[in-house]
């Protein structure tokens, strides 16, 4: 018989995280606030979604080049 299309989500733990400091130009950090203000979004966010975009491209130019 085959499975039901509405099965039961399955709970998986939370993956750990990690802090990680960075130094950054004031002029790259007022760009981060600004926008993460337009986004409505915390910045701590923003850095996240930047870098896993950028270690995605990073990734997609190792495979092609």
């Amino acid at each position: 018989m085959m499975g039901n299309a509405m099965s039961t989500p399955q709970t998986t733990t939370p993956e750990r995280t990690i802090r990680f400091t960075v130094d950054m130009p004031e002029s790259l950090h007022q760009h981060l606030t600004d926008v993460a203000t337009r986004l409505k979004r915390k910045k701590a966010m923003v850095v996240r979604m930047a870098l896993e975009q950028a270690l995605k491209d990073l990734d997609d130019d190792a495979v092609v080049g």
